[in-house]
C-alpha cells in the first residue's frame, strides 16, 4: 500500500519520535482491538485478547538521525458493552542514532471507555530506561457542546473537544461497520488521551476484502484462525486539527479481521517507516453482560 509523504515536514528521533510511535498505538492500532456493542453479531464476533508485536525500522531518510529501532508492544482488551472496555498497552523500544547513542522508551498505557462511548477515562506513563519520565492521566466525556477532556495530570488543564469527538471503541466499531458494509472511506474526530493539547482528525481508507498473506502468529485460546482468513487493507491517516496545509502528522496501515484483530502492521512518519509483525495473539474469555 503506497503512502502520501511529505519532504516539507520532519520529525526530530528519540522523544518524539516515540510519543508519535505511542500516539499511533493509542489512537491507531490499537483501537482495531476495541469495540462497542453497535449490533449483537459486532458484540459476538470481536474478540477480548492479548496480541504481541515485534517492531523494527523499515526505512529511515537522514534528516531522522535514526540508525536503529526496535521494539515490542503488547495490547490487551477486555470488558462487556455492560461494564466498558478496558485496554491495556505497553510499548517498549531501542532506539540507535548515526553517533552511536542508544535510548530505550517504555510507555504503558491504561485506559476504560463507557459502552455507549460517552466517557474516557485514561493514564500514560513514559518511562526513559527505568526513570518516569511523564505521566498524562485524566477523564474525558462527550456531551454536546461541552466535551471536554479534563486532565488530573498536569493538573488545571482542559482540551475542548468537538461536539462529534469518537473515543478509540466508537472509532473501530465504526471502522468494522464501514468494511462490513462495503465503504471505503471513513472520517471522524479522535481522541485517545495520550497527549495535552489536540485531538486528531482521522481519514481512514478501506480497501476490499482478500486472503492476502498474513503473519505467523502463535495463537492460544480459542478463537479465529487467521491465516486463510479474509482481511481488509486499512490505512489510516492522523491530522492535527491546527494544520491546514493537509499533510498528515503520520499515517498506519495493517490487515483487519472480522474479529477485530489486525496484523501486518506499518507505521509511516515521512522520515522513518516502521513495521510491526503480530507475533503471538491469546484470545480471552469474556466476562458475561
Amino acid at each position: 500500500m503506497s503512502f502520501f509523504r511529505s519532504k516539507e515536514r520532519r520529525r526530530p528521533h528519540g522523544r518524539d519520535v516515540h510519543s508519535r510511535l505511542f500516539s499511533t498505538v493509542a489512537s491507531g492500532l490499537s483501537v482495531v482491538f476495541v469495540a462497542t456493542s453497535a449490533s449483537s453479531a459486532f458484540a459476538a464476533e470481536l474478540a477480548n485478547h492479548r496480541a504481541a508485536y515485534d517492531l523494527k525500522l523499515s526505512a529511515a531518510e537522514s534528516s531522522a538521525d535514526i540508525a536503529g529501532l526496535s521494539g515490542r508492544m503488547v495490547l490487551e482488551w477486555t470488558g462487556n458493552s455492560c461494564d466498558g472496555y478496558t485496554l491495556t498497552q505497553r510499548l517498549v523500544t531501542q532506539l540507535s542514532d548515526t553517533d552511536g547513542g542508544v535510548m530505550v522508551r517504555d510507555l504503558r498505557m491504561t485506559s476504560w471507555e463507557s459502552g455507549d462511548g460517552d466517557q474516557f477515562r485514561f493514564e500514560v506513563q513514559r518511562y526513559a530506561g527505568a526513570q518516569l519520565d511523564e505521566t498524562v492521566s485524566g477523564f474525558a466525556e462527550r456531551s454536546g457542546a461541552s466535551s471536554a477532556a479534563t486532565f488530573s495530570q498536569p493538573s488545571d488543564v482542559v482540551l475542548d473537544l468537538p461536539d462529534d469527538i469518537v473515543f478509540p471503541s466508537e472509532f473501530v466499531r465504526d471502522l468494522v461497520e464501514t468494511a462490513t458494509t462495503g465503504k471505503s472511506l471513513m472520517s471522524a474526530s479522535v481522541f485517545e488521551g495520550a497527549e495535552t493539547d489536540h485531538y486528531f482528525l482521522v481519514s481512514s481508507f478501506i480497501g476490499k476484502p482478500s486472503r492476502a498473506d498474513t503473519d505467523a502468529v502463535a495463537k492460544e485460546g480459542v478463537g479465529m484462525d487467521l491465516e486463510g482468513a479474509s482481511s481488509w487493507p486499512v490505512q489510516v491517516s492522523y491530522f492535527l486539527p491546527h494544520e491546514h496545509e493537509g499533510v498528515p502528522d503520520y499515517q498506519v496501515s495493517y490487515r483487519l479481521f472480522e474479529n477485530g484483530v489486525s496484523s501486518n502492521m506499518r507505521l509511516d512518519y515521512g522520515d522513518i517507516v516502521i513495521d510491526g509483525t503480530l507475533t503471538d495473539l491469546t484470545y480471552l474469555v469474556p466476562d458475561p453482560c
